[in-house]
């Protein structure tokens, strides 16, 4: 018999050792055809941005990092390390990978745990700083069954879970980029806007 958690506050960080491998099953996937089917996912055809040359800032692990980078590459989207050169700044105000329990069996011991998956990003103008996107968050989480004899598989299953996570989330937060309009560029004599919107 299993009894549900009702306090859902316990919640244990993954470590960075734990989110390994997410990099490697995306850069197989795109090396194989452009796409993701190799992770289960796929973005069905090329994905447009208003923005050609963008700025990644903020709080994230590298593998994040890494991957928001090749997927913007993979889509001709120039990565820019300065703000001056960029069209828009992407910033990952913050990432989120932990667990909590789910359950427990009669014994008192844990039969399953909820994995978890979120960021929370903004865009804006890299010259005025006018919020283009405001804060928004992309949410993922998985069940997973939990059987203390065999902890090393419950650990690389923890692993594969969070690695696909973040490719899914990298995925929707392509989508949400695709919908951000170029904001009005003043015109040369102050009076007009000049609507480079795509």
């Amino acid at each position: 018999m299993t009894k549900q958690v009702k306090n859902k506050s316990l919640v244990t960080p993954i470590t960075r050792r734990s989110c390994l491998g997410g990099l490697v099953a995306l850069s197989a996937a795109l090396g194989l055809g452009g796409g993701l089917s190799a992770c289960g996912w796929r973005i069905r055809g090329k994905i447009e941005l208003p923005y050609k040359k963008i700025l990644i800032s903020g709080t994230m692990t590298p593998e994040l990092k890494n991957m928001i980078v090749m997927v913007l590459n993979v889509n001709e989207i120039q990565v820019v390390e300065a703000a001056k050169e960029s069209d828009l700044v992407l910033e990952i105000m913050s990432e989120q990978n932990a667990k909590q329990v789910l359950s427990y069996n009669t014994a008192g011991q844990i039969t399953s745990y909820r994995i978890i998956s979120r960021i929370v990003f903004r865009t804006f103008d890299p010259v005025t700083g006018i919020e283009i996107m405001p804060e928004s968050d992309i949410y993922q989480m998985r069940d997973i069954e939990f059987n203390q004899s065999n902890i090393q598989a419950f650990d690389q299953m923890v692993n594969d879970y969070v690695a696909n996570m973040r490719t899914d989330i990298v995925i929707q937060l392509m989508r949400r980029l695709a919908s951000v309009k170029k904001l009005p560029k003043e015109s040369s004599s102050g009076s007009e806007l000049d609507l480079q919107a795509k």
